[in-house]
């Protein structure tokens, strides 16, 4: 499909979700109902910009990189967005080369910055082979993917990862009782931990002081945040945070230190009418 085709569909999706999103719940002032953290800003976007990185977020403390894609017109995109200021300042649409969309990868996922790289989880349509694609930070252009191991793809579900000491920690994305994780350097499988309680719906997660966080779309306007100990599998709810709007979609998750202070990055979408970056401070 050429790619004149392709965004004249994503137009019309993007019209019809912005009539859907006029009878939406009105949005209420994001609140943090458990936990210790401290809500310290809030980009918004219209849909129409944000869908380039309504999946997930990452940053290398002066830009976050944010993904996005609608799955069923094959859309993918990487976007590039001033950490300080929120403005974006670099998008590339249609970021997975044809012969990667033919093999039918539809959707990226949460992602992370390595290195100078961005690192985002990708499923395909059915669920099969899902792969790590790569792109470099500073241009955003595509550089490479690597199918995950058999022993590593479980449902083929592969909504986020998350890069630490060389690692890449993932997990599929219901009925989660264990964290996988691959070997950067050639993407082999090397096994994963069992938590000690199955959570769900998992759409991001970063890693802090050996503890992994990991953000849920859990039901209605309040989303958890899980905290599982890298070395005893202990799974807790670390924070709740109240979205403001029942129909949000809690998705990517990352975490940032400056100064001494760590701080929360998460990207929420209330009803498909607008992307939400939202950073907070943990007190």
């Amino acid at each position: 499909m050429s790619g004149f085709f392709i965004m004249l569909r994503k137009t019309l999706y993007l019209l019809f979700a912005a009539l859907f999103a006029l009878t939406g719940a009105v949005s209420r002032p994001a609140t943090v109902s458990e936990g210790r953290l401290q809500l310290e800003s809030e980009f918004e976007y219209l849909y129409s910009d944000g869908v380039a990185f309504c999946q997930g977020i990452t940053t290398d403390g002066r830009y976050f990189y944010g993904t996005g894609c609608i799955k069923y017109i094959n859309y993918n995109a990487i976007t590039k967005i001033d950490a300080e200021t929120g403005e974006i300042v670099n998008c590339s649409d249609m970021c997975l080369p044809a012969e990667v969309i033919a093999k039918g990868y539809s959707h990226l996922g949460d992602c992370a910055y390595y290195n100078g790289r961005i690192y985002a989880a990708c499923e395909a349509f059915f669920f099969r082979e899902p792969a790590v694609m790569v792109f470099d930070a500073d241009s955003l252009d595509f550089i490479e993917y690597h199918v995950l191991p058999p022993e590593g793809q479980g449902s083929g579900h592969f909504p986020w990862l998350c890069i630490h000491d060389g690692t890449v920690y993932y997990t599929q994305s219901r009925n989660v009782d264990e964290i996988r994780m691959l070997d950067l350097s050639d993407f082999s499988y090397k096994g994963s931990l069992k938590t000690d309680k199955t959570i769900t719906k998992i759409t991001g997660g970063d890693i802090l002081d050996g503890v992994l966080y990991l953000s849920s779309n859990s039901s209605g306007a309040e989303k958890i945040t899980y905290s599982v100990d890298l070395e005893t599998g202990e799974t807790k709810e670390a924070f709740i945070r109240n979205t403001g709007n029942a129909a949000t979609e809690a998705e990517g998750l990352s975490i940032s230190q400056k100064d001494g202070t760590v701080y929360f990055h998460y990207v929420d979408v209330p009803f498909a009418s607008k992307t939400v970056v939202r950073t907070y401070s943990q007190n």
